[in-house]
């Protein structure tokens, strides 16, 4: 007999050596115990996780000779010509080259016919979602009332491919992905049975790149029992792969969290030559973090979702003392980002090594609660130094000063690049009350011609104070009214805004700070700067400077300044023009 490649010699022949689908085969094990069998079967999942081994094993089930089987014997002859792929009542149909409505039509006629000498005629049609429109509608009023003799299984990796109407005449069974350590248990009993001496290490590294898939483990298998011999090293056994080994990922993640720039570039140099892809290598990378970010929370709930063995397990978790959960956090963002970069680029080498030298330059980000609770003590610390404590003892006095202003900075001073991660919020303008009439702050009053006099140099104490507030009455102008009443003209979007009550109790309070005297205003609309009139001022305004206004505006200006970016482009928004002025239409 021919040599048989590990994937057929070691498909399951009964539904107990499935490996990782015991929903399903527990489900159709009950089926046919209890005699509910369905005439249609849906089964869907990622490639080489059992789909149609179990269809082979449900078919050798139901035709097989023994009496009352509730399993497949092997031994008769309807299970070894399932087996072997030629019996004439189990019919495979490859659903990518028998797509057309013909196919479908020779189907409805070989339907009407009795199994030549099963109990079932089993149709089992992989990758059914290739199968075309035409061709579905056609097999609708089959697959609802087929004949009692008759038994469809339909196996895609697309379910959302078939049409709904379809899906609604199946049971839909569907396979999960199978857990590496399952995989890797499979792989270790084979490669014992194969005489094959591989590693743990190994192993793992062939279900990680096999990404639950049974048949890409098996194959993977194949092809290292091919080139492993005696003597060789698990990097040259994972090297002939293509395979990224798992020390060059922890290498690369230990140089990352210590900031080292030279090893991460040695890496993507060795990847590059072994022709390792650097967007898969991404990925392995964004595994990494996501397992170290799991050690570093607290709770065992996380921790049982690593799929890692034991010896990994230990050197994460001395990793994970190295840094913090909010660091992981954005290692792992910037990875998923730059993995998206690297699919997007034609130089992925440098683009991955761009990404490692911008996470190996972060620093280390602290957690909000550790922020506060440092700012807190700190300032508990700088409270007790200022104050002044005067000792007396007998014969001597010793006055302990108030420390230094340097001493008394701010805690944002003090140690702000040690913690990027903390955002500290831009409180809004204080609502400044509507203060009581009549009221004070020096022994003269100030009478409203000196208030007007002294206006600029308001303004201009006003910018250090509230740069808001002097943004918008940058253009005003302050002329006498009656009695403790100041006429204020501003520009003409500002109009409102100093009408209401709320803004002109701010105004009140940081001119009563200034003038030492509360005056009552009135508010007017400055209809055209200083110094200009009639038609000087009417031609200026049939050109204005968009991006100057636009600068000038205190919104504009508030948010840059929160936001801390750029004016990068200014449209106008009205759909008029201006009409040009006489003397610009000459020009």
């Amino acid at each position: 007999m021919s040599y048989l490649v590990i994937a057929r010699k070691w498909r399951p022949q009964t539904f107990e050596e499935v490996i990782g689908q015991p929903h399903v085969t527990r489900t159709l094990q009950n089926a046919v115990r209890s005699n509910r069998i369905a005439h249609a079967y849906l089964f869907t999942g990622a490639r080489g996780v059992g789909k149609t081994s179990v269809a082979r094993i449900l078919a050798k089930t139901l035709n097989c000779e023994a009496e009352k089987a509730l399993a497949p014997c092997n031994v008769c002859s309807n299970c070894r010509e399932i087996t072997q792929g030629n019996a004439v009542d189990v019919l495979e149909i490859d659903g990518a080259s028998n797509r057309g409505i013909d196919s479908i039509r020779e189907l409805r006629e070989t339907v009407r016919y009795r199994p030549a000498k099963s109990r079932y005629k089993i149709y089992i049609i992989d990758e059914v979602h290739m199968l075309t429109s035409e061709a579905f509608n056609a097999l609708l009023k089959t697959l609802e009332e087929p004949p009692e003799h008759v038994l469809f299984i339909f196996a895609t990796t697309e379910p959302h491919k078939i049409p709904s109407t379809i899906l609604s005449r199946c049971q839909r069974f569907d396979f999960r992905r199978i857990p590496t350590q399952l995989l890797v248990s499979h792989l270790k009993d084979i490669a014992e049975q194969e005489h094959a001496r591989l590693s743990d290490g190994v192993l793992y590294a062939v279900a990680r790149e096999a990404d639950g898939s049974m048949r890409d483990a098996q194959s993977l298998l194949e092809q290292l029992l091919a080139f492993s011999g005696d003597g060789l090293s698990d990097e040259e056994i994972l090297d002939v792969l293509g395979v990224v080994d798992r020390r060059s990922v922890h290498r690369v993640g230990k140089a990352i969290l210590d900031g080292n720039v030279r090893d991460c570039l040695d890496v993507v140099g060795e990847l590059h030559r072994r022709g390792i892809d650097s967007r898969r290598f991404c990925q392995q990378l964004c595994d990494h973090f996501r397992n170290l970010l799991f050690l570093a929370l607290e709770g065992g709930e996380m921790r049982s979702q690593l799929d890692l063995p034991g010896e990994e397990r230990e050197y994460l978790a001395a990793e994970v003392a190295k840094t913090t959960p909010e660091s992981l956090y954005l290692y792992f963002q910037m990875l998923l980002k730059g993995e998206e970069e690297i699919r997007r680029s034609t130089l992925p080498r440098i683009t991955l090594e761009m990404l490692l030298l911008r996470l190996s330059q972060l620093p280390r980000l602290e957690s909000l609660e550790k922020v506060l609770e440092k700012i807190t003590l700190l300032e508990g610390r700088l409270s007790e130094e200022g104050r002044d404590t005067v000792r007396s003892t007998p014969g001597s006095v010793s006055v302990h000063s108030a420390p230094s202003p340097s001493a008394l900075r701010e805690p944002e001073e003090i140690f702000p690049p040690e913690f990027p991660a903390v955002a500290r919020d831009i409180p809004e303008p204080p609502m400044v009350p509507e203060p009581p009439p009549g009221t004070a702050r020096s022994g003269r009053e100030v009478t409203a011609e000196e208030a007007a006099g002294r206006w600029l140099d308001f303004l201009q104490w006003l910018q250090t104070s509230d740069a808001i507030l002097a943004a918008k009455l940058k253009d005003s102008h302050a002329s006498p009214g009656n009695g403790a009443t100041l006429e204020l003209e501003v520009l003409e979007i500002f109009e409102d805004t100093f009408k209401d009550p709320k803004s002109r109790a701010r105004l009140t309070r940081v001119a009563l700070d200034f003038f030492g005297q509360e005056f009552q205003w009135v508010i007017h609309r400055k209809t055209s700067p200083e110094g200009e009139t009639g038609e000087a001022s009417s031609r200026k305004s049939s050109r204005p400077n968009f991006k100057r206004k636009v600068m000038e505006h205190p919104m504009v200006m508030q948010a840059l300044e929160i936001l801390g970016g750029e004016l990068v482009d200014i449209r106008r928004l009205k759909a008029e023009k201006p009409e040009k002025s006489p003397e610009e239409s000459k020009d």
